[in-house]
């Protein structure tokens, strides 16, 4: 696997690659409560394996991984977090950093629907600011599509797709089987989960309150292929847009 890391790099290679490749990826997860059986950091792994396979594919380097981000609303045992202001600061100086550098794209791969928000912030300022153009690849969401498409799931719906379930689990086994515990393996569908008629409304419910295996879902039905069939053709996916991905210069009035 090629792979780029900036971090891995010496500073007259990173200084030859900056003038041919002018995109930058960037990983963001979390570390939070992700079920009995799958790592406090999945988010983190998730975020820097797929950046590490896009790199591959693309030619692009990687930039630092920003392993913690806001989990509040996914509290406990091991759960860490940052605020959301201490997250944006921070990854706004790193991507001023790699512009003074000659960046001028970034690619941001962050599997925690806690970082969306902010990360769309700073990719705003950027586009607003200083017309440096970006992409979010939300994983979790990504792989849907996909999933549906080529009936890649026992459940393609949400519950295949929930917090630690079939795709979440799949994915992990593939990238680091390590780190799975087989033995673990549940199949958790929380009551309130089951019985919320109005799933199209947002509520703002601690992620405790569905049970304490802080799981939604069927883990019992994961398996290393279907990880690897929804990383891979996500991939896949992902690159065909990445190839045709031009946006427009801002226009300022």
């Amino acid at each position: 696997m090629r792979i780029m890391k900036i971090i891995e790099m010496n500073t007259k290679d990173f200084e030859e690659k900056i003038k041919e490749s002018k995109t930058i990826i960037i990983p963001a997860g979390a570390c939070e409560v992700w079920g009995p059986h799958t790592p406090l950091g999945t988010d983190a792994i998730m975020s820097e394996e797929v950046a590490n396979r896009l790199a591959d594919r693309m030619g692009w380097m990687v930039g630092p991984t920003l392993p913690v981000g806001d989990s509040s609303m996914i509290w406990g045992p091991g759960t860490i977090k940052v605020r959301p202001e201490s997250f944006k600061m921070y990854l706004e100086d790193i991507c001023e950093s790699l512009i003074r550098h000659g960046a001028e794209r970034f690619c941001f791969i962050s599997p925690h629907m806690g970082n969306l928000a902010i990360i769309s912030q700073v990719a705003w300022k950027l586009k607003l600011e200083k017309d440096v153009d970006s992409c979010i690849f939300d994983w979790w969401r990504v792989i849907q599509p996909v999933s549906r498409e080529r009936n890649i799931l026992d459940d393609n719906g949400p519950l295949g797709h929930a917090h630690a379930s079939e795709a979440g689990t799949s994915c992990v086994m593939y990238v680091r089987p390590d780190l799975v515990k087989k033995d673990r393996f549940k199949n958790v569908v929380p009551s309130m989960w089951v019985n919320n008629r109005y799933p199209e409304y947002h509520q703002f419910i601690p992620f405790a309150c569905y049970g304490d295996e802080y799981q939604i879902g069927d883990a019992t039905t994961a398996t290393e292929e279907k990880g690897r069939r929804l990383v891979e053709e996500t991939l896949d996916r992902m690159v065909e847009f990445l190839k045709q991905w031009n946006p427009p210069k801002n226009k300022k009035f």
